[in-house]
C-alpha cells in the first residue's frame, strides 16, 4: 500500500464551517470601515488564518487592531457555530471506511479543531492527533510547515501521506510538503470553478462527495502496486 497515513483538513472538509467563519469575519472587517462582501472574503482569504488576514488588512487600510482581536473573532465564531455549523455529509462514514491512521491538520486553533472533531463524531478516527498551523509551527498554510511537522511527529514519510484539502492555501501546503493531495469541493462556501482552481495548482483528483473518497484511495493504491 502506498499511503500509510491520511491527513485531513478541518473546516470545509469534515465540518461545513467556512461559510460561517466568513460571515463572522466580514462583519468584523466591516466594523473597521472596510467594505467587503462574503464572496470577496472567500475569494481572497479562504483557508488563511484570522490573525494573518486581520494584520494584512489593518496595514492596508490603516486601522488599529485591539490586542484581543483574536479572542473577539473566536468568541463571535463560537456563538455563530452553535446554530450554523454542520458536519460535511458523508465524511464520518467515509473516514471510518478508510483503513489508515488519520490526523487532522488545520490553520484553526486546537480548541476549534477539537470542537469540530467531537461535533462530527470523528474522535475515534483522529484521537489526539490534532495539529494547528497557528500553534504548532511559525508559518501556517500555505507553507508546508504544519504538514511536515505532523509527519515528523507521527514518524511517517511525507510521500506516504494522502491529504484531503478544500482550500488553495491547504492544497499548496500539502503539495509543497511532498504529499498526495486530493481536493474536496463539497462544502457550501466553494464556487463552481474551484475544481479548476485546485487542478491548476497540481491537484490531480478532486471529489465533490465524501462517499467517493474510500474508493478513490483504494484505486490510487492499486495503481501504485501494479
Amino acid at each position: 500500500m502506498r499511503f500509510e497515513y491520511l491527513f485531513s483538513d478541518c473546516d470545509g472538509v469534515i465540518i461545513d464551517s467556512e461559510i460561517v467563519a466568513a460571515r463572522v469575519m466580514v462583519k468584523y472587517i466591516n466594523s473597521f470601515g472596510v467594505p467587503m462582501t462574503v464572496d470577496e472574503y472567500l475569494s481572497n482569504f479562504a483557508g488563511q488564518t484570522f490573525s494573518g488576514i486581520m494584520t494584512k488588512l489593518s496595514k492596508e487600510h490603516g486601522f488599529t487592531l485591539p490586542e484581543d482581536f483574536i479572542t473577539q473573532i473566536t468568541d463571535q465564531y463560537k456563538e455563530a457555530a452553535k446554530t450554523e455549523d454542520k458536519p460535511i455529509k458523508g465524511a464520518k462514514a467515509a473516514y471510518e471506511a478508510i483503513d489508515l491512521p488519520k490526523a487532522i491538520i488545520s490553520n484553526s486553533y486546537k480548541e476549534q479543531i477539537n470542537h469540530a472533531v467531537d461535533f462530527t463524531g470523528l474522535r475515534n478516527e483522529f484521537g489526539d492527533r490534532v495539529y494547528s498551523g497557528v500553534e504548532s509551527v511559525d508559518n501556517p498554510k500555505p507553507a508546508p510547515d504544519v504538514y511536515l511537522f505532523a509527519a515528523k511527529d507521527l514518524g511517517v514519510d511525507p510521500s506516504k501521506v494522502v491529504v484531503i484539502e478544500d482550500s488553495t492555501s491547504g492544497a499548496k501546503a500539502g503539495l509543497a510538503a511532498g504529499m498526495y493531495v486530493i481536493g474536496f469541493i463539497g462544502a457550501s462556501h466553494l464556487k463552481s470553478d474551484h475544481e479548476h482552481t485546485l487542478k491548476t495548482l497540481g491537484v490531480k483528483n478532486v471529489i465533490q462527495d465524501m462517499s467517493d473518497l474510500p474508493a478513490l484511495i483504494e484505486k490510487l493504491n492499486a495503481e501504485v502496486e501494479k
